[in-house]
């Protein structure tokens, strides 16, 4: 079970493989304007990391029903349990139309991107809140050290990409289409 067959490098292969395939088909050679345009620079960083969101919520969503028993145990742990994966699959609804709005250029993504983030801020609120009050637990005490930085960083980076979506001559160029599309993903140039 510790190691990692096979199958799994084929899978992790492929996602790899799928993604560099989707951004050099989306990326734009030249603009004959010259002007910053296409999925290039340093909108890849941002591309990858929204492609590769889906991934983490689906790990949750098994995590958790590998854990189910655990949370059944608990008095009142299937509040919980149910409580954190409605939570992480409305994140994961979230994050599959952003990344619809990404491939299809839609003028809608950088505004969908600032929702996921603020999304993430709630989520993370109504987690603690919910786990605090069904269980009597300090909303402090639930952020040891290490749990304090798995969460900041991820905010922090998040509003970094936002504040670049929004000042970005390239993504200000590159997302302008009036759909979120899924011809996008059949003829990604748009």
């Amino acid at each position: 079970m510790g190691s990692f067959s096979f199958w799994h490098w084929a899978i992790v292969l492929l996602i790899i493989g799928v993604i560099a395939y989707a951004v050099l088909s989306a990326r734009r050679k030249s603009s004959p304007t010259g002007e910053l345009k296409g999925f290039g620079g340093w909108l890849i960083l941002p591309m990858i990391g929204q492609t590769l969101s889906p991934i983490y919520a689906l790990t949750t969503l098994a995590q958790n029903w590998k854990m189910r028993e655990q949370f059944a145990a608990i008095p009142n742990g299937l509040v919980v349990y149910y409580g954190e994966n409605t939570l992480t699959v409305a994140m994961l609804a979230l994050e599959v139309v952003t990344i619809f709005a990404m491939y299809s250029k839609s003028y809608l993504f950088p505004r969908l991107f600032l929702i996921q983030w603020i999304a993430l801020l709630v989520y993370i609120i109504l987690d603690v809140v919910l786990v605090s009050a069904v269980f009597s637990i300090p909303a402090g005490s639930l952020f040891s050290g290490d749990e304090m930085g798995k969460t900041i960083g991820p905010i922090i980076a998040g509003f970094i990409w936002v504040l670049y979506m929004f000042k970005s001559k390239r993504v200000k160029n590159t997302f302008v289409n009036g759909s979120l599309s899924p011809a996008a993903f059949k003829h990604i140039e748009g």
